[in-house]
């Protein structure tokens, strides 16, 4: 069974859609399907270790199934005919983790900004590929969704704003957290609807 949000391209049970399998071999698509994965998996131990060292393994499971989340309901709005396995929304939802967690602790911090720009290349990278991949290789397999990267990172940086420790909590911040509180809520319901009211939905 699959979520409810999980699109799948219109060209398999449409009977219209071009043969997907010209150009690029079996092979090349396993390769990228084993890439993929692999920085999935580097990036959770990487990434999510250190921020669960420090904040705990319920916050970040509450940041990482927010990106799953956002990631697969951002897909049912903006990019509906793909697959979508739905970890990469959680990847990049740790990813952009880091962010929220240098924004709230930055004077506590050694290395803050080197931290954000090492996060910063590697993200780019991945998203940089896979928008090649679905846009500019030869297609080879039903595509795969890069809208849930994006998502999934909106979603990391504004539910790590408000579930991360802060700890010097000044008044702004106050302001930040009410802000981020807002527009995950707002794009949550805003997607939910969406897909609730939708005619088009397959």
């Amino acid at each position: 069974m699959f979520p409810s949000s999980v699109r799948f391209p219109r060209s398999l049970y449409s009977g219209g859609g071009k043969c997907l399998n010209e150009g690029r071999t079996p092979a090349d698509k396993v390769l990228t399907s084993w890439l993929h994965l692999l920085f999935n998996l580097v990036v959770q131990v990487l990434v999510g270790l250190p921020l669960e060292m420090v904040h705990g393994s319920l916050r970040i499971g509450a940041v990482y199934m927010a990106g799953v989340l956002a990631g697969s309901l951002g897909t049912s709005v903006f990019d509906t005919d793909v697959y979508l396995v739905g970890a990469s929304g959680g990847v990049y939802a740790l990813l952009a983790a880091h962010l929220a967690n240098v924004l709230l602790n930055y004077n506590n911090m050694e290395f803050g900004i080197v931290r954000l720009i090492g996060i910063f290349v590697v993200a780019s990278a991945d998203v940089g590929f896979a928008v090649y991949d679905r846009y500019a290789a030869e297609p080879m397999g039903p595509p795969v969704s890069y809208v849930a990267h994006l998502t999934g990172a909106l979603a990391g940086l504004t539910i790590g704003l408000l579930v991360l420790k802060n700890f010097e909590q000044k008044l702004h911040e106050q302001l930040i957290w009410w802000i981020a509180l807002g527009v995950y809520a707002a794009c949550t319901i805003f997607a939910i609807l969406f897909n609730v009211f939708n005619p088009s939905y397959p």
